[in-house]
């Protein structure tokens, strides 16, 4: 390993990276699962899945939060959607069921801890998820669920029967107010899960920071997700300072 790539490891707080080639609805999906550079807690990791949001992004779009979640000692799965990055393309079979196997495939990865996996779903992942909660709760319960740019309202909200956090832009098309706010008193007041929202002022819907472009990931936003992963990392007061510092 060449010492620019150790270099990068240890900024990504990453320890190793496995390529994975699984099945999805009749076509083969590509993703990886990257591991945090920390002595694997005991009953394995908490992991972090990512659902992504509609289009031709592949797994690499999430490296900003991916690289959050490994400095907050979680193991992370990303994936490329059929027809995207390394996955073969199929004109045949559900969008859907492909999510559903890459959260199977991920649940059941070595060193994992299955019943601490956070589900991490933007834009139309959130739709996705809010449509077939039952069908991945089948497979494993999530422990917690974030939505970044969420499009489910006050009655699809209730689908997640989880603890969750919503996170959007004072930007997006869809109201913060209806989407997050009221989203989030929908949620509380159906269940004793917890249900909170953080606004990122001055971003855009996927939220970068409007500001300081060269940011990226809108300071509020990544210390919300931060303080959040941090809090719910099962082993966190074993973590070494830099898993669980909080911006200042």
């Amino acid at each position: 390993m060449t010492s620019n790539q150790v270099a990068v490891r240890r900024a990504l707080h990453l320890g190793s990276t496995r390529e994975l080639t699984f099945a999805g609805d009749g076509v083969a999906l590509s993703g990886q699962i990257d591991y945090p550079a920390i002595p694997k807690p005991q009953g394995g990791f908490p992991l972090v899945f990512i659902l992504q949001h509609a289009g031709c992004n592949t797994r690499d779009c999430y490296d900003h939060y991916a690289a959050l979640a490994l400095e907050c000692g979680y193991a992370v799965f990303r994936w490329d959607k059929r027809g995207t990055g390394r996955s073969g393309a199929g004109g045949r079979g559900s969008t859907t069921q492909d999510a559903v196997y890459a959260y199977e495939t991920a649940v059941s990865q070595d060193h994992i801890n299955p019943r601490r996996t956070i589900i991490l779903a933007q834009g139309a992942g959130t739709g996705l998820l809010g449509s077939s909660f039952g069908l991945f709760a089948r497979v494993q319960p999530p422990y917690r669920v974030i939505l970044i740019s969420n499009l489910l309202d006050e009655e699809a909200i209730l689908a997640i029967e989880a603890p969750l956090h919503i996170i959007m832009s004072d930007n997006d098309w869809n109201p913060w107010d209806k989407y997050a706010e009221a989203a989030c008193a929908a949620h509380n007041a159906a269940y004793s899960y917890g249900a909170t929202y953080y606004v990122a002022e001055n971003s855009d819907r996927t939220l970068s920071d409007l500001s300081d472009p060269a940011q990226g990931l809108h300071r509020g936003a990544r210390d919300m997700l931060q303080e959040w992963l941090s809090e719910a990392h099962p082993a966190r007061q074993l973590l070494p300072p830099t898993f669980t510092r909080l911006n200042n």
